[in-house]
């Protein structure tokens, strides 16, 4: 059942991720920022995936201003709020409602995702396995190894914000060539009002001629 509780154990609870909001009787958001949390330094840990240690601070602040922000409610919010799985949990065994949100940009920013930690996987287990059969001691394979661990990331996130720049650059050079060409090309509403008074003064003047 939720209800507010001891701001003292809330405070102490909400130090762990999804603790917090299961003490105040939310155990679907608690159990999904939990479930998240431990997931994320499970996988990162695992696989070596270095590249992805913010994730888990983020979760873990969220989970703990979320739980202060939920107690620091008024009765009649509080009780107005509905106990729901986050982060999209409740659907993950809908098929169909993850078919209908993979698509387009989701599916290409997910796809891309998939193969950018497909790589890194990949990568630390060959350079762990050739680090066993020739050892530490190799001096090119160790060159390599933190090339591709510290100089190509940063490598690549420099070619990405570059590129990131350009587009921007020509997105506004484009739309400002489009609104020029709309201020010079559209008729004012003065001007599509007096082409019927043009035509009708042009009208008059060639009858009173042919009289």
């Amino acid at each position: 059942m939720q209800r507010k509780k001891s701001k003292f154990w809330l405070f102490v609870f909400s130090f762990m991720p999804g603790a917090g909001q299961m003490y105040m009787g939310f155990m679907k958001m608690g159990i999904s920022l939990m479930f998240i949390f431990i997931a994320m330094i499970a996988v990162i840990s695992y696989f070596n995936l270095g590249f992805l240690t913010a994730f888990p601070f983020v979760i873990y602040f969220y989970s703990f201003f979320h739980a202060h922000n939920l107690g620091s409610m008024d009765d009649l919010a509080f009780n107005a709020v509905e106990d729901s799985y986050l982060f999209g949990l409740d659907s993950l065994g809908d098929m169909e409602y993850l078919k209908e949100k993979l698509t387009g940009k989701n599916k290409k920013i997910v796809a891309a995702a998939l193969v950018v930690i497909g790589v890194m996987m990949l990568w630390h287990a060959v350079f762990d396995l050739l680090f066993d059969i020739f050892g530490w001691d190799a001096q090119y394979l160790r060159v390599v190894y933190f090339f591709m661990r510290d100089d190509l990331p940063r490598f690549l996130v420099g070619i990405i914000i570059i590129w990131i720049g350009v587009v921007m650059i020509r997105g506004k050079k484009v739309d400002s060539g489009i609104e020029e060409e709309h201020i010079f090309t559209q008729p004012s509403d003065t001007e599509v009002r007096g082409i019927p008074e043009i035509e009708r003064s042009a009208t008059e003047n060639s009858h009173g001629m042919e009289e």
